[in-house]
């Protein structure tokens, strides 16, 4: 069975790595015990189906949704966090592999995928929040 806990935490690692940014798991990160400031990271599990294994292979297989938010001061901040994530996400080495893994343990991230890139989103401008949401599927086998 793949553990979809197991999967996020390692997705969110990766894109608070990659991208030497703060991020959160479905709310505001925390960086020593405060609220980060901006810009930062939100991922947002969306669901997405797990199948089971078919009988002559003992791998079980999921296609897992994400919604990664950047969120930024300004709209050319957002969508400078918007490419970072872009990269994390679907970036490769010249051997094929990815260039973030997202290491979960007992599975394996082998296929990723753009699914919807909103833009940026300025409607909290004023207040000094501009907001940048992208989807990603994660094909994985476990």
């Amino acid at each position: 069975m793949i553990d979809r806990a197991a999967v996020s935490e390692a997705f969110r690692r990766t894109l608070a790595e990659a991208t030497a940014r703060p991020c959160g798991l479905g709310k505001l990160p925390l960086v020593d015990g405060q609220p980060a400031e901006v810009p930062y990271l939100v991922l947002y599990p969306q669901g997405g189906p797990v199948g089971g294994a078919p009988l002559a292979d003992a791998s079980e297989d999921a296609e897992l949704l994400y919604q990664v938010t950047a969120v930024a001061a300004r709209t050319d901040q957002a969508e400078w966090m918007a490419d970072r994530v872009r990269r994390t996400v679907l970036e490769r080495t010249t051997t094929g592999d990815w260039r973030w893994p997202i290491d979960a343990p007992g599975v394996d991230v082998w296929a990723r995928e753009l699914k919807a890139d909103a833009g940026t989103d300025d409607a909290g401008s004023a207040a000094g929040v501009v907001s940048y949401p992208q989807r990603f599927s994660l094909s994985a086998s476990g």
